[in-house]
C-alpha cells in the first residue's frame, strides 16, 4: 500500500484508496485481507470492518466482486471474531473455564447483541446462529462453574446469576437490556451483589 492511504481520513475513504492502490482489481479474499490490514494499520485493530462491509463500500464504488469468495471469507472472519471475543469461557466440552464476573458477562452479552443486531440487519443467518451458539456454550460453561463446590460461594452465586442473564438473552435478546435494568433494581439482586454495583 502506498502513501496515499495515510492521507485517508475516514474508513470508507481508506477502503477506496486501498482498492485504488491494488489497481482496482476484482475483489476477493486476498484484496479484502489487504484492505483490512490497511484499516488496522491506520485506525487500529478495533476499527477493522468485516469483509462484507468492505465489499459493500467497494461495490457502491463500482468494484466487481468475486461473490462466493467474499461470502466465504466473511463467514470465516466472523467465526474467528466470535472465537476471539469469547476466549476465557472455555469450550462446550471444557467445563473448567475461568469464572466470569458480572461486568465481564455484561460486556460479553453486549458484544453478542451487537453481532446479533448486525446479523439481522445484513440477513446473515449463519452469523446469527454462531452468536446464539456462543451464548449457549457460554451458558453451559458458567452453569458448570455455578455447580462447582470447589469455588467460593460468592463466585458460584455470581455464576448462577450469569446463567440467568444468558438464558434471558438467548430466549428474548431484544428485551435483555430492559430486563437487566429491572433485575438490578430487585431486592434479591441488591442483597447478593450490592458490592458489585458500588
Amino acid at each position: 500500500m502506498t502513501r496515499t492511504i495515510s492521507k485517508a481520513r475516514t474508513k470508507p475513504e481508506l477502503i477506496i484508496t486501498a482498492w485504488d492502490d491494488l489497481g482496482r482489481t476484482m475483489v476477493g479474499a486476498s484484496e479484502l485481507r489487504k484492505i483490512q490490514s490497511a484499516i488496522r494499520d491506520q485506525f487500529g485493530a478495533g476499527a477493522v470492518e468485516s469483509p462484507a462491509a468492505i465489499a459493500r463500500v467497494l461495490a457502491d464504488e463500482g468494484a466487481e466482486l468475486r461473490h462466493p469468495e467474499v461470502i466465504e471469507f466473511d463467514a470465516r472472519w466472523r467465526e474467528a471474531e466470535i472465537k476471539r471475543k469469547s476466549k476465557g469461557l472455555g469450550s462446550g466440552e471444557d467445563s473448567k473455564g475461568k469464572p466470569l464476573r458480572l461486568k465481564q458477562a455484561e460486556a460479553l452479552i453486549k458484544r453478542l447483541e451487537r453481532m446479533r443486531t448486525r446479523s439481522e440487519q445484513t440477513g446473515d443467518k449463519a452469523a446469527l446462529q454462531r452468536a446464539r451458539g456462543t451464548a449457549v456454550k457460554a451458558r453451559e460453561v458458567v452453569e458448570s462453574l455455578a455447580k462447582n463446590r470447589t469455588l467460593d460461594q460468592e463466585i458460584r452465586e455470581e455464576q448462577t446469576e450469569i446463567v440467568e442473564w444468558l438464558a434471558v438473552w438467548i430466549q428474548t435478546p431484544k428485551l435483555f437490556t430492559e430486563w437487566l435494568e429491572l433485575r438490578r433494581r430487585s431486592a434479591d439482586y441488591r442483597a447478593k451483589f450490592s458490592a458489585e454495583n458500588s
